[in-house]
Parts: C-alpha cells; structure tokens; sequence
C-alpha cells in the first residue's frame, strides 16, 4: 500500500506540475494576447481621433466650397448685369480720347447720336479701351440701362451694331 501511495504521490506531484507548466504557457501566451489586444486598442483610438479630425476638416471644406459657390454665382450674376450696360465703341483711333476717357466718349456718343437723342451727355462709370490687337475697341460702361437700351435702340435703327455681349457702335 505504501508503493501504491508512492506513486499515487508521485503522479499528483507530475500532474501538478504539467499543469503548473501549462497554464504557465497559457499564461505567456495570454499576456502576449493581452498586449496586442492593448496595443490594437490604442491604434484604433488614435484612428478614431484621427477620423473625427478629418471629419471635421472635410465639413469645414464643404461649408467653405457651399460658400464659395454661392459668391461665385453671385459675382457672374453683377458682372452679368455689369455687361448689359456696357456699350463697345469701333473705328476710334487709339490715344484721341486723352486723359479723361469716360468724358470723351460721353461727348462722342452725343456727337455720334445728335442731339435729338440725347440732351446732355450721358453719365458713364468708366471708359477703357479693350484686351485687342490695333485698333483697339473703346468699352463705356453707361450708369443708367434706359440710357444704354436707347443707344441700342438707335444704333440698331442705324445699323451701328451687332449682337454680342456688348453693344457695338
């Protein structure tokens, strides 16, 4: 009986320490699991995080485009309303209007139309002449759109002008 608790004795103690040296590798192995698992943890927190951030930036280039859209619309639309009162004037030769182009043309288009049209000169915002080769086009941009309908008006009676953008006299 004493050989049988001998050995009976020596196999607890061999199971034991199977035992104790296996959880000791699952153990290992769950610490190892344990640290990747953290260490994925923190990726994805920074992931997060680096997620809202471009969130956040991509809301504020969308309300940014929205708004430069909308400034963009607005500005074809005056430049638009800006072109229908400009008038194009040919067959000027360049450097007659002198320093004072606005007033120049003011006094051509009366002298062009008579007086019967236009009692004064009409009141221009600004003369230039145009981007061309020689013979450049003179550009009057006319304060008041009755004024420039009534040149269009004329001209077109008078065969001043052509269609386009701008009227041409």
């Amino acid at each position: 009986m004493a050989a049988i608790a001998n050995l009976w004795e020596e196999h607890r103690w061999a199971l034991s320490a199977n035992f104790k040296a296996a959880i000791s590798a699952l153990e290992t192995k769950l610490d190892h699991v344990h640290t990747t698992v953290s260490d994925h943890a923190q990726k994805i927190t920074s992931l997060e995080a680096n997620a809202t951030l471009q969130d956040e930036r991509l809301l504020a280039l969308e309300a940014s485009c929205a708004t430069l859209t909308e400034s963009n619309a607005k500005l074809l639309a005056k430049e638009s309303r800006s072109r229908r009162n400009n008038i194009r004037v040919v067959g000027v030769p360049e450097s007659v209007e002198g320093p004072r182009p606005t007033a120049f043309f003011a006094e051509l288009l009366v002298e062009v139309f008579g007086e019967g049209i236009l009692d004064s000169p009409p009141e221009c915002d600004r003369a230039h002449r145009t981007l061309a080769e020689k013979l450049k086009p003179g550009l009057v941009a006319v304060m008041k759109d009755g004024e420039r309908k009534r040149f269009s008006s004329v001209a077109e009676d008078k065969h001043f002008i052509t269609s386009t953008h701008t009227e041409e006299i």
